[in-house]
């Protein structure tokens, strides 16, 4: 992914931050003590990367220990992204809660009322560190947080968030956001974890294939050039066993957050979110990245919360990572902006409601679109005039394409009214046709793999 089309995403929604004029302030109505929140935030976190989200290969006793007591949400999404990296738009929308197109300024332009999740818990009295990546959020952003640093790999990450515990506990209740590097690629762990996982033990996904078998318009980005084609058993199953060896580093670093919030007295007076910034094909379909709508590839993601008051239970609600700052407002008893699109999953979490919305939109730059009810799933290829239909409670991997066939013409018909409907709603200017439309047809053979960048140094900046 250029560099530069992260910089232009981050400078469109940044822009608007850096001259904030809040309407509304965030004021407490929450009973004393206000509950701590603790957000991690996984980079390429898949929905099934957690032991307790039903991976029975991966180790994470850390985060099952949490999402074990909670309320797991099975349909959580990012809207989308009009980039390759789809973590700088999916950060972005957590960080602001707004869609994709108005949280990078295309539909409205620089917002100088922007208002964002750390500048909300700072006014509802919270005491407020960032720790993890600098890249792929804006500045303007992470720089209201009382304290952020990109310190380096989630070891370093967690340093920095025990020392904050440790020297703010039981002074002010804490707002924790551990955003870090892992699971990305190059998938970065210890030798004790790497050792956990063999790649001979390894299955392969359900939708494993060798290439996908037509051009969804990004066939050849950065993250699917991480292994050259065809995709094979032994090549697939190494990557598998390096990702599941950065998430259980991962956990493992969770962990000592955990512990400091023990050894604090803090723990059951804590509010946990667990989520992805999106998800990852890794061999679905043939793919390697996320830079796609199917259900294990970008846009997918686990989404967990747990702490006081909060039922371990499981719900099929559609929801979007922008809803977690309303949702996390709402639960602290601070209240929110109304520029803040998110919905708060409150009333869901509560019992009250057994979801806050009823179609899922998301979007892949020019190339893809999708709609689903939760059950039936419509993704459209604008560029090559394709369409695909899946009843996904049938077929949860969407390896059975149903768009062919004449019993399946009014579902279609009613999906794409639906989605066009949504794309206005969330201001996306995309058309689903085009006058010429290109070839479906493509072949890997031609095109040279392309191993990932070397990983980054991690900087820091204390305040």
């Amino acid at each position: 992914m250029p560099d530069s089309s992260r910089r232009d995403f981050l400078k469109s929604a940044g822009i608007g931050v850096a001259a904030l004029a809040l309407h509304g302030r965030c004021a407490s109505a929450a009973p004393a003590p206000q509950p701590n929140v603790v957000f991690l935030l996984g980079d390429d976190l898949r929905p099934d990367g957690l032991r307790a989200l039903g991976n029975a290969v991966v180790k994470t006793p850390n985060l099952d220990a949490i999402v074990e007591r909670g309320t797991i949400f099975r349909n959580a999404y990012t809207m989308g992204s009009m980039i390759g990296a789809v973590c700088v738009p999916s950060r972005t929308m957590i960080l602001t809660g707004r869609s994709l197109f108005r949280a990078q300024g295309r539909a409205s332009g620089t917002d100088p009322a922007t208002f964002t999740f750390p500048r909300a818990m700072k006014d509802a009295g919270y005491a407020t560190v960032h720790s993890g990546k600098f890249g792929n959020s804006p500045r303007a952003i992470t720089n209201e947080f009382d304290e952020t640093s990109d310190p380096g790999d989630a070891g370093q990450v967690a340093d920095r968030i025990v020392d904050f515990i440790q020297r703010k506990a039981g002074k002010q209740p804490l707002f924790v956001y551990m955003a870090g590097h892992e699971p990305h690629d190059p998938q970065h762990a210890t030798d004790e974890f790497y050792a956990m996982y063999r790649p001979e033990d390894i299955p392969l996904p359900a939708a494993f294939a060798p290439w996908h078998p037509f051009n969804n318009g990004e066939m050849t980005v950065r993250d699917e050039r991480t292994l050259p084609w065809p995709r094979t058993r032994e090549s697939v199953t190494r990557k598998l066993a390096r990702y599941y060896a950065s998430v259980s580093y991962l956990d493992a670093q969770f962990g000592r957050v955990v512990k400091a919030l023990k050894d604090a007295g803090q723990y059951e007076n804590t509010i946990f979110a667990i989520a992805g910034d999106n998800g990852l094909s890794l061999g679905e379909h043939g793919l390697l990245g996320k830079q796609n709508l199917y259900e294990f590839g970008g846009m997918h993601v686990p989404l967990v919360f747990a702490g006081p008051g909060i039922p371990k239970r499981e719900t099929p609600a559609l929801v979007y990572l922008s809803d977690i700052f309303p949702t996390v407002c709402q639960l602290t008893g601070a209240r929110r902006s109304g520029n803040v699109e998110g919905l708060s999953l409150a009333p869901v979490l509560r019992g009250e409601a057994p979801k806050v919305r009823d179609w899922m939109f998301t979007a892949y730059g020019h190339v893809q679109r999708a709609v689903t009810d939760g059950r039936w799933k419509l993704i459209r290829y604008p560029r090559i005039d394709k369409t695909q239909l899946f009843d996904l409670q049938q077929d949860p991997h969407e390896t059975n394409d149903l768009a062919g066939r004449p019993e399946s013409a009014a579902k279609v018909s009613e999906l794409m009214a639906k989605l066009a409907e949504l794309q206005k709603s969330f201001a996306d200017p995309t058309p689903l046709t085009v006058a010429n439309p290109s070839p479906p047809e493509w072949s890997p053979r031609d095109v040279p793999p392309k191993g990932p960048p070397r990983k980054a140094k991690g900087k820091q900046l204390a305040k």
